[in-house]
């Protein structure tokens, strides 16, 4: 199946680390991960994972609209159980839709784990051409629309999303040629 998020460019890695403490964290440049925990809001923008991960510890509460997460330089997604997430991407420009994009550079041995709760909501795309996607666990997705794209998707316990995303901005993922599910 052809990349349907191939055209869109990687941001640039470029700007000082900025530090993963607080309540309430501005889009930026992270190094060597970024661990959110407690409650957290995001501001709107470009949250760069410069290597290491993304962790979202377990009872962590994040909430942000409007934002995109870019993992760069091998960074993973690691979202521990009973994390409760309320996250948004942008409805417009560059990054419209596009809520996690995992770099076209990055090993095929990277991982994403996303394991949260039934309360979560999650609305915006899921993009990890080079990396293996595990959703694990209660999450539902509730009241959110979320599109995946990812080089292989490992679905277990109660996890269920929403596919047409059209109220939300978002595009539909044309989808082409023969589709094959291995198990």
């Amino acid at each position: 199946v052809a990349d349907p998020f191939r055209t869109v460019n990687e941001p640039a890695v470029s700007g000082d680390c900025l530090n993963g403490n607080g309540a309430n964290l501005n889009a930026g440049r992270y190094c060597n991960g970024l661990t959110l925990q407690n409650s957290v809001n995001l501001k709107p923008g470009v949250f760069i994972i410069d290597g290491g991960t993304l962790k979202i510890n377990a009872n962590a509460n994040v909430t942000g609209s409007g934002v995109t997460f870019y993992l760069a330089n091998n960074a993973a997604v690691s979202f521990n159980g009973n994390a409760t997430m309320n996250i948004s991407a942008p409805t417009s420009g560059t990054y419209k839709g596009m809520l996690f994009f995992g770099s076209r550079k990055n090993s095929t041995t990277t991982a994403a784990t996303i394991n949260g709760t039934s309360t979560s909501v999650m609305t915006g795309a899921i993009y990890f051409p080079k990396q293996n996607l595990s959703y694990l666990g209660n999450f539902q997705g509730a009241n959110g629309c979320t599109q995946v794209v990812a080089r292989t998707i490992d679905w277990s316990g109660n996890t269920s999303l929403a596919i047409n995303c059209s109220n939300y901005g978002m595009s539909p993922l044309p989808v082409g040629g023969v589709v094959k599910l291995a198990e």
